[in-house]
């Protein structure tokens, strides 16, 4: 019986190994200084040796931004609730110049835009209408206290709150590759949550940005600014990425997930066109339920 012990052992092992590897605890949180994280707002990871996350885990939303870091400039993907001055933990990280370039324009991932000089964005109207900023009362239900499990940083006040204005200084083309010097991230445009959605991609480490295209929770496609037929295009698109990432580095909640998803997004999209597909009906919407993620779609969703 030793044998066959010794390799149940071994296969448990392997298989809580493979299964923490993508827990944000097995990466190194940086200690930036209070004011840097705006007194604990922002967690700050390292992913590798020169891309990092910022995490605000005080809110239920559970923004992530990514900053990609090559020898001459700086790519930060997506800017967060401006909650917090995300601008000060990015300079606490680099003294490159930083390119902004995000993930689709809601007001949850472009607030703290306006704070830096140089945003690329799409070429679409929903993109230029959302630079104009976002008005508070179309996330209400994000701007309050009872969204929040923990101390709001320094001098923010819901009252005086507000998603501002920012200036796009170049429109991205699909495929480009944005040069930072001795590293490039495509880009890839995925409609479906959002009609200007991007994802980015270093292709050299594995690492794919995906925005709210996929993390690993309820997924937003029932919204007026989703579209289900663009989505499930999306999703075939980046599913056939899959055996080139190494980590997808999603939007909200977790750093990193395990690339597996994006070839699951594809299936589960597919499954909720199969009218057998169980689900939950709610007010003009359904809840499908998958395995590690779920998503929300139109009743019906096309």
């Amino acid at each position: 019986m030793l044998k066959p012990l010794i390799f149940l052992v071994m296969t448990i092992v392997a298989f809580s190994s493979f299964a923490d590897e993508y827990d944000k605890e097995n990466f190194k949180i940086l200690d930036l200084g209070e004011k840097a994280t705006s007194y604990g707002w922002y967690v700050p990871y390292q992913i590798n040796e020169n891309t990092y996350a910022i995490l605000a885990p005080k809110h239920w939303q559970e923004t992530v931004s990514y900053l990609f870091v090559g020898t001459e400039k700086a790519l930060l993907i997506d800017t967060g609730m401006g909650f917090g001055n995300i601008k000060d933990a990015v300079d606490a990280i680099t003294n490159l110049p930083i390119i902004v370039a995000n993930s689709h324009t809601h007001y949850d991932h472009v607030s703290n835009n306006y704070l830096f000089d140089t945003v690329y964005g799409r070429d679409h109207e929903f993109t230029k209408k959302n630079a104009s900023g976002h008005p508070k009362s179309t996330w209400q239900n994000a701007l309050q206290p009872s969204a929040v499990s923990g101390p709001l940083p320094e001098g923010f006040s819901f009252e005086k709150y507000e998603s501002k204005s920012f200036k796009i200084t170049k429109y991205l083309k699909l495929g480009e590759k944005i040069d930072l010097g001795g590293r490039e991230i495509e880009v890839i445009f995925t409609p479906g949550h959002t009609p200007d959605g991007m994802l980015f991609f270093d292709r050299a480490a594995g690492l794919l940005s995906t925005g709210d295209t996929f993390y690993p929770s309820t997924l937003w496609a029932h919204r007026s600014d989703a579209y289900f037929k663009d989505y499930i295009t999306s999703a075939k698109k980046i599913a056939e990425m899959e055996n080139d990432v190494k980590y997808i580095l999603p939007g909200h909640g977790e750093i990193v997930a395990n690339p597996n998803f994006l070839g699951e997004l594809y299936k589960a999209f597919e499954a909720m066109r199969d009218p057998n597909t169980p689900f939950e009906k709610q007010e003009a919407r359904r809840r499908y339920e998958f395995d590690g993620f779920a998503a929300l779609v139109k009743d019906p969703p096309e």
